[in-house]
């Protein structure tokens, strides 16, 4: 017997030093080589969600948004 299944599962793909003039151009620059990512692996992915973004020169931690 065989089975066709799909799985939902949560990723986590770094991305360090972005160049963008702004978090919001950060983040969309991130989503997007995500989903190419994705895409160029044979997965599917509904939606990109950024959980963590700062800056590369400050030494500080995710800022969680809620």
């Amino acid at each position: 017997m065989k089975w066709n299944v799909s799985v939902g599962l949560r990723l986590s793909i770094d991305y360090d030093d972005i160049e963008a003039n702004s978090r919001e151009e950060a983040e969309e620059i991130a989503k997007d080589r995500a989903m190419e990512d994705i895409d160029y692996n044979n997965a599917v992915a509904d939606d990109a969600i950024v959980y963590c973004c700062y800056p590369t020169d400050e030494d500080e931690e995710c800022e969680y948004d809620e």
